[in-house]
C-alpha cells in the first residue's frame, strides 16, 4: 500500500511538473506585446550607399546611432522608381502596376493611375489615387488602437490621393508653394517637417500612436544649385550634402521624441521610397536621365534603399524586403495579422514601367523594352553594376524570365481605366517634382 501511495504521489508530482513546463513554454512562445508607439520615417530619394550603417564614408551619425541599437537590413528594395507608386505599395501591401493586357503598352500615367493601383478602382471612381476599397496602412494601424499621425512633404501624397485615409491627424507641409519648385524647397525642409511633427504631437490624444514622417531634403538636392553644367561628381557631392542635412533632421526628430519620453517603448522603422541615379553608366542607358529617378529601366541604384528597425526584430536581415512587404512588417510590429496580397514570390521584384519591364529573381535581373521586346539579362552577383549582358550565355534564365514577366504583366493588368483627374493639377505636381520640364 505504501508503495502504491508513493507511485500516486510521484505521478501527481510528475504531472504537475509537466504542466508547469508546458505553461512555461507557452509563456516563452507568446509574442511580446506590441510597442506603445510605432514610428515610420521615410526619406524621399535616399540611396542606402550614402549612409554610414551601409559602409559609406558620408557621415550620418544620427542614422548610425539608430542602426547601432537596431537591425540593418541589407536587401531592401523599392517596388518602383517613383514616389506615388512605391508609397502606394508601402501603404497597401500591393504590387504597383501600370500594366495593361498588352505588355507593349502601359496605362496613361496621371493622378488616377500613378499609385499603380488603378486595377482596384470601382467603376467611375476618380477621387483617389489609392482606390477607396483598398485598406491603407493608416486605417489598419488605427484599427489596432493607435492614434495615427502623418506628416508629409511630397505633393504626390497630398489629398485627395488617399494616403491620408485612416490618419487622425494628417499634415501636408509646403502645400501652398509646390507649384514653384524653387519656392517650395524652403517650405518643406526637415526643419519645417519637424516643426509640423512637433505641433501634431502636441495635439495627440494618446501616447499610443503611429507616427509617419516623410522628408524631402534629399529629393530636393538639385534645387539650390543651377545644374546646367553638372557632372556625375558634382551631383554625388551635392546629394551627399543633402543626405547629411536630413540625417541632422532625423536626429532632431528622435531627440525631440526622446526628450518628451516618447522614444522609450517605441519601435522605429527608417527607410526610403526609392533611390537616385548619380551618373552611373550601365549596359543600355534606357530613357532615364543620368541624374534623377525617372527609371526606364530601373537600375539598382534606384531600387536599393535603406531599412533600419530599432529596437531589433527577430528577422533575417539578408532577406528581400520590398515596399509592399513593409506594409506587413509595420503591422506585424503592431501585432496586427496580415497576409501578402501580391502575385510576386518572396524573391521577386517586378516593375512595369512606362517603356520597360524590369524583373528580378534573386541574382538574375532582366530589363525588357516594351516597344520591341529586346531583353538584357544581368547577373547581380557577378556584375552588380549592370554592365554586361548574360542573355546569350543563359538562355534558360531568359526563357524563364520571359514567361514570368508575361504572367505577371497579365496578373497585374488594369482592364478598366478610372476617369483621369484634373490635367492641369497633374502637370503642376509633375513639374514641381522634376518629372516634367517646360
Amino acid at each position: 500500500m505504501r508503495e502504491l501511495g508513493r507511485r500516486r504521489r510521484n505521478l501527481l508530482l510528475g504531472g504537475a511538473t509537466a504542466f508547469a513546463a508546458l505553461a512555461g513554454t507557452a509563456l516563452l512562445l507568446r509574442p511580446p506585446p506590441p510597442p506603445e508607439r510605432v514610428i515610420l520615417i521615410v526619406v524621399d530619394t535616399l540611396r542606402r550607399d550614402f549612409l554610414s550603417p551601409y559602409g559609406s564614408d558620408n557621415a550620418t551619425p544620427h542614422i548610425q546611432a539608430l542602426a547601432a541599437r537596431g537591425q540593418v537590413f541589407s536587401n531592401a528594395s523599392a517596388s518602383f522608381h517613383q514616389t506615388s507608386m512605391s508609397m502606394g505599395s508601402l501603404f497597401t501591401g500591393r504590387t504597383p502596376s501600370i500594366e495593361t493586357e498588352d505588355p507593349r503598352h502601359a496605362v496613361p500615367w496621371n493622378s488616377s493611375t500613378w499609385c499603380g493601383l488603378a486595377r482596384f478602382a470601382e467603376p467611375g471612381e476618380t477621387s483617389s489615387c489609392i482606390p477607396s476599397g483598398v485598406p491603407t496602412l493608416g486605417e489598419r494601424m488605427r484599427e489596432a488602437g493607435y492614434r495615427t499621425i502623418g506628416v508629409v512633404s511630397n505633393p504626390f501624397l497630398f489629398e485627395p490621393s488617399g494616403f491620408g485615409r485612416g490618419f487622425d491627424d494628417w499634415v501636408e507641409v509646403g502645400e501652398s508653394g509646390w507649384e514653384v519648385a524653387t519656392v517650395s524647397i524652403s517650405r518643406r525642409t526637415a526643419t519645417q517637417v519637424n516643426r509640423a511633427a512637433a505641433q501634431a504631437l502636441k495635439r495627440r490624444r494618446s501616447d499610443r500612436f503611429f507616427l509617419y514622417v516623410h522628408y524631402m531634403d534629399v529629393h530636393d538636392y538639385t534645387l539650390p544649385v543651377a545644374k546646367a553644367d553638372w557632372d556625375a561628381e558634382t551631383g554625388a557631392r551635392v546629394y551627399a550634402e543633402a543626405v547629411r542635412r536630413v540625417d541632422a533632421g532625423v536626429g532632431r526628430l528622435l531627440a525631440d521624441l526622446e526628450g518628451e519620453g516618447l522614444l522609450a517603448g517605441a519601435r522605429v522603422i527608417f527607410t526610403s521610397d526609392h533611390g537616385e541615379r548619380l551618373g552611373e553608366r550601365h549596359l543600355g542607358r534606357g530613357r532615364g536621365k543620368l541624374l534623377g529617378h525617372l527609371g526606364n529601366p530601373s537600375f539598382e541604384e534606384l531600387l536599393r534603399i535603406p531599412l533600419i528597425v530599432a529596437p531589433p526584430l527577430d528577422r533575417d536581415v539578408s532577406a528581400l524586403v520590398r515596399s509592399e512587404d513593409l506594409f506587413h512588417l509595420v503591422q506585424a510590429i503592431a501585432g496586427v495579422p496580415s497576409r501578402p496580397a501580391t502575385p510576386l514570390r518572396p524573391e521577386e521584384v517586378f516593375l512595369g514601367e512606362l517603356y520597360f519591364l524590369t524583373y528580378r529573381d534573386a541574382r538574375w535581373k532582366s530589363t525588357v523594352r516594351r516597344a520591341d521586346e529586346a531583353l538584357l539579362l544581368f547577373d547581380l552577383a557577378e556584375d552588380p553594376r549592370e554592365t554586361r549582358d548574360f542573355a546569350d550565355e543563359r538562355g534558360d534564365v531568359v526563357a524563364r524570365h520571359r514567361r514570368r514577366i508575361a504572367a505577371l504583366s497579365r496578373q497585374l493588368a488594369t482592364r478598366t481605366l478610372p476617369k483621369p483627374g484634373d490635367a492641369a493639377d497633374d502637370r503642376r505636381r509633375l513639374r514641381a517634382l522634376g518629372y516634367l520640364e517646360e
